[in-house]
């Protein structure tokens, strides 16, 4: 039955103007019916008291957001991983699956660091909460604050994150010696998402977490840690799934959402959609490449641990001579832009050794 259930989870989007359509129609419900509204927010306000009285003084921990994002990291990658071992049809790259190897290699150590840190900091509220205790409100935030408060927070660290993100490419000695870490996977999958050099790693937190820190309340806070970690691990699952914000926010005839359709392609081509949560960034900002059919990953085979053969070598040689006679025949201005994105690309793939000690490139 939770096999059958998990199935129907990966089943296509709904039609694409239902889509469309389902967000604006229920906010605009939400909006400009009082009676709806009110209902929310008693029902928001009965939540937010049982988790109160149900977690008691846990609610106090000051890095509770920190345990619950914990918590959605490894279950989205739980989740994730049974869609790579079932061979599910929503995989984007459908040539090349994670092997269990693969999965432990990257997840065993970030579950360890995570849990590690997680657990640091209920020792700390535990051994002296009158220092690491903080104030819990017992009113709940109403929907429309609700609403606001994560919307902005998602926005404002999606805007952080998206400029974090290029100026690791676009500043060769951050890219080569920092970002690099992450680019091992040129088919990214769940645990891959979290592999990332300390530093970088640091300075996403910091760029995501001081929004919602500084105006939104502690329900408000804890759903963007839970969202922002499922948010994650979508966009580096490798799955195309129904429910990832880019199957649903389409407000014309492009997507403003992020996801993992959008975000395999910068994992081949890294000049592209570099946005997290929302690509609208790369729309207004011109970094935008849209999912194809045509789009092919030039890296064979694009996984960290797998040890090339002299036939692939050879078939990756092929790929690119027939990518410079294209290039050749194209004209000056479509020479010109490709250029400039091979010569990126090169210093992405310099030689690094992967978290299992082998030779990406």
């Amino acid at each position: 039955m939770v096999f059958n259930a998990l199935q129907q989870m990966c089943a296509a989007p709904p039609n694409i103007v239902v889509r469309r359509w389902t967000l604006p129609i229920a906010c605009a419900f939400a909006l400009c019916f009082p009676p709806i509204r009110e209902a929310l927010d008693v029902g928001i306000q009965a939540a937010w008291t049982a988790m109160l009285y149900y977690l008691g003084d846990y609610a106090t921990n000051y890095m509770i957001e920190a345990s619950i994002a914990f918590v959605a990291w490894l279950f989205s990658c739980l989740y994730f991983s049974y869609l790579d071992v079932v061979r599910a049809d929503t995989k984007i790259q459908k040539d090349y699956w994670p092997s269990m190897d693969e999965m432990l290699v990257v997840g065993v150590p970030q579950f360890f660091i995570y849990a590690g840190g997680c657990g640091y900091t209920w020792y700390q509220w535990a051994e002296e909460p009158e220092q690491f205790a903080i104030d819990v409100p017992e009113r709940a935030p109403t929907f429309l604050e609700f609403s606001a408060q994560l919307t902005l927070a998602l926005a404002i660290g999606d805007f952080l994150i998206y400029w974090e993100h290029r100026i690791m490419h676009e500043v060769p000695f951050l890219r080569n010696n920092i970002h690099s870490v992450h680019h091992a996977y040129s088919a990214p999958f769940s645990w891959a998402g979290g592999w990332v050099h300390p530093l970088e790693d640091a300075v996403v937190v910091i760029a995501q977490v001081i929004p919602a820190y500084l105006f939104c309340h502690s329900l408000t806070r804890w759903a963007f840690a839970a969202l922002w970690a499922v948010l994650l691990i979508d966009e580096h699952s490798g799955h195309d799934v129904w429910w990832s914000p880019y199957n649903w926010l389409i407000p014309g005839h492009r997507s403003w959402g992020g996801g993992a359709d959008p975000h395999d392609i910068h994992h081949y081509v890294p000049t592209k959609n570099y946005s997290f949560c929302f690509c609208v960034w790369d729309h207004l900002f011109g970094t935008y490449m849209a999912p194809s059919p045509d789009n092919v990953n030039g890296f064979v085979p694009p996984l960290a641990t797998h040890r090339r053969s002299d036939d692939e070598i050879a078939h990756l040689r092929e790929i690119q001579r027939a990518d410079a006679s294209r290039r050749a025949a194209a004209p000056p201005a479509v020479q010109k832009s490709t250029a400039t994105t091979k010569s990126c690309l090169a210093a992405m793939i310099r030689p690094v050794v992967s978290p299992a000690g082998v030779v990406l490139h």
